[in-house]
């Protein structure tokens, strides 16, 4: 789990101050407030870390990374290119890769990290970027583990001297490297491509529901930033009888999706068949809205279901203990269906172990989610609430005081827009109507 992330001279950010994360986590505001580029550096560090082959030292994107913004000089907050960009962050490893250590007897013993802390510092430097500095250690707060500025690396916990060496991406890839400093980065290194490679992102547009599924019989690792690989998860997860825990029982996914969208009044079932086509690689997608109707077409329904449907086989798909970046879950949805998907975070948060980061413009979430919390199906300490602003193009961020009884204390003004102030407004006119109908 993500413990806390900080950025400075990030888009609108010129700094975001430590942003602590809980397992649950919601960034509420305005358009352009801020909110997006939270998110989007831990998708920047993901897709740098799963391109190993790349000269990038930060990959910035393209059509088909999960974020695609240009290069340095679009994100460097006021486009001042003298300025130094700067990305941290803290976390908790819950799916351990070990590594190994050779102690001076020559016999290999086995750890693993379980936490770690990261710093990069990124500076444009005769027209090309950077990685002017890198800290790992347990925290940040103390002294660090390995230090990297100026082309060397020390390791001010250890015997070793300083280490001349370049290194080509922003979480520590070598270009050059001698064994010893080979292993002394390799544990950080792994446990950060752990980190990420366990950080999976939907964003707010969705693919378009088709009339049929092909499946050549792929798993893939996730459903894809679009969604439009959901169908193949759920088809891999059918072949590999992937199932997930609920109410100390074993359900398959499938079952899970359907028993939501009833919880949801969005349908009945959820059916997926393979149809009837020379090859059989080909799948319907139907939805039943009542248990004896016709089962309709995923293309054929409302366009809601159709971009609420990876949202569900995200939350089940993903390993245990994952993190998930979630952008406007409940778009398209009626307010209703709104509402419950707060329960679905909740569940899968407590069932599965999932962190959960939301960009959401619902009141509705929130509401429930409040609700929750005076009920104790979630605790106060298990979330984490944000309201974003944007001050003469500068992010600002503010936590939500949120009590054990799911109060919020600092209430901002305009948190949802002035529908408060527009009923009062709406009552005042109702009352000087009916005066001067009355004469």
């Amino acid at each position: 789990m993500i413990t806390h992330i900080r950025m400075k001279n990030f888009k609108s950010w010129k700094d975001s101050g430590e942003v602590e994360l809980a397992p649950l986590t919601g960034f509420f505001g305005t358009n352009s407030s801020g909110k997006s580029s939270l998110l989007q550096m831990l998708l920047l560090l993901k897709q740098t870390a799963e391109r190993k082959d790349a000269e990038e030292v930060i990959f910035f994107g393209d059509e088909t990374s999960y974020v695609n913004l240009g290069d340095f000089r679009e994100v460097i907050h006021d486009h001042k290119l003298i300025a130094p960009l700067e990305f941290e962050f803290q976390c908790n490893l819950t799916n351990l890769r070990p590594y190994f250590n050779i102690p001076e007897d020559g016999s290999v013993w086995e750890r693993n990290l379980q936490q770690f802390a990261y710093e990069g510092i990124f500076r444009l430097k005769n027209g090309k970027l950077n990685l002017e500095s890198l800290n790992y250690g347990p925290t940040l707060d103390g002294v660090a583990k390995i230090m990297y500025s100026d082309g060397r690396i020390s390791f001010p916990r250890s015997q070793y001297g300083d280490i001349i060496n370049q290194l080509s991406n922003c979480y520590g890839m070598m270009t050059l490297g001698t064994s010893e400093s080979v292993n002394s980065l390799n544990k950080y290194t792994s446990a950060f491509e752990v980190l990420f490679s366990h950080v999976f992102y939907l964003g707010p547009i969705r693919a378009h529901p088709q009339r049929q599924y092909h499946w050549e019989g792929d798993h893939p690792k996730d459903i894809g930033r679009l969604g439009d690989k959901t169908i193949d998860a759920l088809l891999s997860a059918r072949v590999d009888r992937k199932t997930i825990q609920h109410d100390e029982g074993e359900v398959s996914i499938e079952e899970r999706i359907s028993e939501w969208l009833r919880k949801m009044n969005l349908a009945n079932s959820f059916i997926l068949e393979r149809s009837d086509n020379h090859d059989g690689k080909d799948y319907d997608v139907r939805i039943q809205l009542k248990e004896s109707g016709p089962k309709i077409t995923l293309a054929d329904m409302g366009y809601g279901l159709s971009q609420f449907l990876p949202v569900l086989g995200l939350c089940y798909y993903a390993p245990v203990g994952s993190t998930l970046i979630l952008e406007q879950p409940g778009i398209h949805l009626h307010p209703k269906a709104q509402v419950d998907i707060a329960d679905l975070l909740i569940e899968v948060i407590n069932e599965r172990k999932l962190q959960i980061l939301v960009e959401s413009h619902s009141e509705h979430l929130l509401t429930r989610l409040q609700l929750r919390i005076a009920e104790q199906k979630i605790g106060a300490n298990q979330t984490a609430l944000y309201f974003c602003e944007n001050e003469n193009g500068t992010s600002k961020i503010k936590p939500l005081e949120l009590d054990e009884l799911g109060n919020i204390k600092n209430w901002p003004k305009d948190f949802f827009g002035n529908v408060r102030g527009d009923l009062l407004k709406m009552t005042r006119e109702q009352m000087k109507r009916q005066k001067e109908a009355e004469g």
